[in-house]
């Protein structure tokens, strides 16, 4: 029955997807407006019939529901300026969840693999430091402290996925990992082409690694057992 289910499920994702990929490959906005909140909720949907670590599902669906309002106020950030401070706002509050649920939660209770490996963590803080030096003379007013923390919240995400190594099976780590690299990716291509210089199909790449990551940190948190 849960196959079933699964399978007609990521046939709806597909649909989703294709709709939303279409309109920024063809720099349709219209065709984005229908899908695109429609992605977080899958999300939401298929975790909740698929997980079974009930103690941290509230957790998830916060981080979820966080992206979920950045995504529906970047939508409309062409229209305003604000609605694009407004998405900035709700995808740092779901790194800041995502950020509890890597380091609060664990299968074997052992230490990170960063308290083992400081050094890696460095190596985050200098591609973070990186795109920042990047971005920052294309920044004006507020905009300079709200990418610096925003920043430091992403890639403190992905450092605390990585933290997972040793503490969850193996399979969960990878997927919740290569998920956290991706959004990394994703938010910096955004970035990039907002405040740097603008490159061809920026929108689509975007969503492209931002679906990707999304989709595999929610796989990789229902194998946490």
């Amino acid at each position: 029955m849960k196959k079933r289910t699964s399978i007609l499920l990521h046939l709806l994702l597909a649909i989703i997807v294709i709709v939303e990929l279409t309109g920024r490959f063809t720099d349709n906005i219209n065709l984005e407006y229908p899908v695109k909140p429609l992605i977080m909720i899958w999300m939401a949907l298929y975790f909740l019939i698929f997980n079974n670590k009930k103690e941290f599902t509230l957790p998830v669906l916060i981080a979820f529901f966080f992206s979920w309002v950045g995504d529906n106020f970047l939508m409309f950030s062409g229209k305003n300026e604000l609605f694009f401070y407004a998405g900035v706002g709700g995808f740092f509050f779901a790194q800041l969840t995502y950020i509890y649920i890597f380091a609060r939660y664990s299968e074997k209770g052992r230490k990170g693999y960063l308290q083992k490996n400081l050094i890696i963590g460095f190596l985050f803080i200098a591609y973070g430091a990186g795109i920042l030096y990047l971005l920052y003379p294309g920044l004006e007013g507020i905009m300079k402290p709200i990418i610096l923390i925003y920043a430091l919240s992403l890639i403190g995400m992905s450092v605390m996925a990585l933290n997972r190594h040793g503490r969850v099976n193996h399979l969960s780590f990878i997927l919740v990992f290569i998920g956290s690299v991706l959004f990394v990716l994703s938010d910096s291509m955004l970035a990039l082409n907002k405040f740097y210089a603008e490159f061809s199909l920026a929108g689509f790449w975007i969503m492209v690694s931002y679906i990707a990551a999304q989709y595999l940190i929610m796989r990789g948190l229902i194998l946490e057992k």
